[in-house]
């Protein structure tokens, strides 16, 4: 059965490493300078933001955009990274991200903009807030259960657990489980939060995720998985979901697409959502219930049951995920700066 990937959802980068590499290819140098200027025409009403940053946002919005009429899925969006230990500039930032959107596009359709924040304690309270305000979020730099229960009480759309550790070329631990135990966790408790996996390292990982609510690949990826022609049954195998894979096959589900990723961004990155089940359990994990928990009102017991997710792992990568996502938007203020028309000359 062919793997047929289909546009849904649009995310502005995978990585910040993603957007600044974009925004050095060249067809974009009159991009660059437009955006900087109009930073400078619009940065009186935002006191709270320095000209590279708001320069920087305008030039991702400027690359999302123009793609949206492309699919029928939602826009995703990132906070700074150097926000993420700060409740009140992640709202502050998604807010302006939202009126930035429409500034760009009035008729831009805002319920469509889904605010990427970082898992960490004060990220969530944020889309804790912002969720009173009615603006949608995803859980990114997610490394472990106790981070996904704490994006589900915040009201979180998705969570994006990372596959793999982002500094490195081999992860020897990739997190299969965790994708899995979310997913069980908020069918069993009914959370309406979704998972929305990300950071494969190859289209052998995807396949393994078949099954997973959905999941986030670059093109290359997604080429690779359109040329891909197998029958379900054997994708299902493969998949870490394969217990109820295995049991759709059986009843008679022939559509076969359970590792359809979908989404198609020009631009290289993607995301989407596979056709598979949405039971997520194991063959090697337990199929009882899983235990109820509540973190947003104990941010003690948050830190503490983080500290020792995974042995402490799981507080390390998100934190080096954490770091290259701030590298990157260091570099991309400065490339903005070099662009300031106003200071050159």
């Amino acid at each position: 059965m062919k793997i047929s990937p289909q546009v849904v959802d649009e995310t502005d980068i995978r990585l910040k490493a993603d957007a600044y590499t974009e925004l050095l290819n060249p067809r974009h140098a009159d991009l660059l300078k437009k955006t900087a200027a109009l930073a400078n025409e619009i940065k009186a009403h935002y006191h709270s933001v320095n000209f590279e940053e708001l320069a920087m946002e305008l030039s991702m919005l400027s690359l999302a955009i123009p793609i949206s009429p492309k699919i029928t899925g939602a826009i995703l969006v990132m906070v700074n990274p150097l926000y993420s230990y700060s409740t009140p500039k992640i709202v502050e930032n998604a807010q302006r991200l939202c009126r930035l959107c429409q500034f760009l596009e009035p008729n831009f359709d805002l319920s469509r903009i889904i605010i990427k924040v970082p898992s960490t304690w004060e990220g969530m309270q944020a889309c804790r807030k912002l969720k009173s305000l009615g603006i949608k979020t995803l859980a990114t730099t997610l490394f472990s259960l106790e981070q996904a229960v704490l994006a589900a009480e915040a009201g979180c759309i998705y969570i994006s657990p990372f596959l793999n550790e982002l500094k490195a070329t081999f992860d020897p631990s990739p997190i299969f489980d965790i994708v899995v135990q979310a997913q069980r966790y908020y069918e069993q408790h009914s959370c309406s939060t979704r998972v929305k996996a990300c950071a494969a390292v190859n289209v052998e990982q995807i396949l393994k995720l078949a099954g997973v609510h959905a999941f986030t690949a670059p093109a290359d990826q997604l080429r690779e998985l359109s040329a891909m022609d197998e029958p379900a049954a054997k994708v299902a195998q493969r998949s870490v979901f394969r217990t109820e894979m295995a049991a759709e096959h059986t009843n008679g589900d022939t559509n076969g697409d359970a590792a359809a990723i979908t989404n198609g961004d020009a631009n290289g990155v993607t995301n989407g959502n596979t056709n598979g089940n949405t039971n997520g359990v194991t063959d090697g994990a337990s199929k009882g219930t899983m235990e109820k928990l509540s973190f947003i009102d104990d941010e003690s017991k948050f830190r503490l049951a983080f500290a020792r997710a995974d042995e402490g792992r799981a507080q390390l990568k998100t934190a080096q995920a954490l770091n290259l996502f701030g590298e990157y938007q260091v570099k991309a203020e400065a490339l903005m700066r070099d662009n300031d028309m106003t200071k050159i000359g």
